[in-house]
């Protein structure tokens, strides 16, 4: 069979880190890597391409669709199987991906066949005997109309093949994230052991953990073909005796890539000399999640975490030129004297880049609010991005709220001093990427404050 594996575009109203980094579809690569000798697989990365999407299916004229996606791609991966059904009634459409999982509801559609809700590298191949010889659906995957039950949804398979990375081939070297440029992926963990209330990333797992054999890491780590190397796990610093291992084993066979991973910050604090080591075989850079320098916010997270480790995991990082890619959650109850705090401490730690999310309760964490406390529809997937305010500020406008949050990219992230290390440390064409990407995003903001404005909102109201 011929099987198109879709990578969706991003709305346009999502504001997005997809301005700043566009990494490989590393989901699909290993859903193709399954597939049997005599089909054949085509990856289709819609974030790099021009042409619509019919185009592709007229080219590659496939039997099946397989798209995956997340909560703000909902409504595009929806018309994508539409299109193919339009294209061809006979085509099989397959979604997945963390939100499909999880909200698998919001993908019903009568041009959607097939959902995949658990152990997607499990039930796929089952999927595809099942179109060709009438094998029965394994459970774990819902067909057209079927809701979800999860009391008989088989347990969690943690099974995880090598991806087929030459089917992205034409693409790779269009990768990046931020700096980290071209940039490959890999996964050696799945879910994560704390208990964040606001994250959707324990919803994907029900709250369970389950590393990858660390031989089979490195075995994979040998066979990429790019230095520059980004683990998604959802936290890679999880254990100390397992960060040993991978350390040695990095230095042992000689590795000699760049890594770009997920840490928490008490783990950071609390392991100066690891992160050395670490540093040493190719740690470049970590994103951490602060998530708040006020300790009643980390206490409200059950974060199980203070404002003190933030600190010291940034003086560690300081220490020992690690680079730090900061996340901070804005709740609604923020004043300006909040904005103001967060900056000052900011400063002071020497933070320079940072992904300021406005909290958002995503459907499936079970952070449950009323419509009356929501600023966007819950059906307007693509605003669901954490870069939108979802919540109703309390104390500011939601116009007060947004210029509050440029306000404090540009104090951050604008700095003359900043800048300047940024030229002396980066290539022209990177800064260039950077400069646009960021510009993209603070046009996305302004259109925002422009939608919230009270004037214009009563002018539409009179149209």
């Amino acid at each position: 069979m011929k099987i198109l594996f879709v990578r969706p575009k991003p709305s346009p109203e999502t504001i997005g880190l997809q301005h700043v980094m566009v990494v490989e579809p590393l989901e699909l690569e290993v859903l193709a890597a399954l597939v049997s000798p005599e089909d054949d697989p085509v990856i289709l990365d819609m974030i790099l391409e021009e042409k619509p999407f019919e185009h592709y299916l007229c080219r590659e004229a496939p039997q099946v669709v397989c798209v995956t996606g997340y909560i703000t791609h909902v409504g595009t991966m929806i018309e994508y199987c539409r299109t193919a059904k339009r294209w061809n009634p006979a085509v099989t459409t397959i979604l997945g991906g963390v939100h499909c999982e999880v909200c698998p509801d919001h993908l019903d559609d009568e041009s959607v066949d097939f959902r995949v809700v658990r152990n997607a590298v499990r039930v796929f191949p089952e999927i595809l005997a099942h179109l060709r010889s009438g094998r029965q659906l394994p459970a774990g995957v819902l067909s057209r109309g079927e809701s979800l039950d999860r009391s008989a949804l088989p347990r969690f398979d943690f099974t995880f093949p090598l991806p087929d990375r030459s089917l992205a081939a034409r693409y790779r070297h269009r990768y990046f994230y931020i700096f980290h440029e071209p940039v490959a992926l890999i996964k050696t963990a799945f879910g994560c052991p704390y208990k964040c209330n606001f994250c959707f990333c324990r919803a994907i797992v029900s709250g369970r953990y389950h590393g990858r054999p660390l031989e089979h890491v490195i075995a994979e780590l040998r066979e990429i073909r790019e230095k520059e190397i980004y683990i998604v796990d959802d936290d890679f610093l999880v254990g100390r005796e397992r960060l040993e291992r991978f350390i040695e084993e990095n230095r042992r066979c000689g590795l000699e890539k760049s890594y770009l991973i997920y840490g928490r910050a008490d783990f950071v604090a609390a392991n100066p000399d690891l992160m050395a080591r670490f540093k040493e075989v190719g740690l470049r850079t970590v994103i951490v999640g602060f998530e708040s320098f006020f300790e009643d916010e980390l206490q409200s997270y059950a974060k199980g975490t203070d404002v003190a480790a933030n600190r010291e995991a940034m003086a560690v990082m300081r220490t020992h030129g690690i680079d730090c890619y900061a996340t901070v959650i804005i709740p609604p109850h923020w004043t300006r004297h909040h904005f103001r705090h967060c900056r000052s401490v900011m400063k002071q730690l020497g933070i320079h880049y940072v992904n300021l999310q406005p909290l958002t309760p995503l459907p499936g964490t079970g952070f449950e609010v009323p419509d009356e406390d929501l600023v966007i529809d819950r059906q307007d997937y693509p605003k669901w991005d954490l870069a939108h305010v979802a919540l109703r500020p309390r104390h500011l406008s939601v116009r007060e709220f947004y210029l509050w949050i440029i306000r404090l990219y540009n104090a951050l992230l604008f700095r003359p001093a900043v800048l300047w290390g940024y030229i002396r440390k980066y290539r022209r064409a990177q800064l260039w990427k950077m400069l646009l990407g960021t510009l993209r995003v603070r046009n996305q903001y302004s259109a925002r404050i422009r939608e919230a404005s009270p004037r214009l909102a009563e002018m539409r109201g009179h149209a």
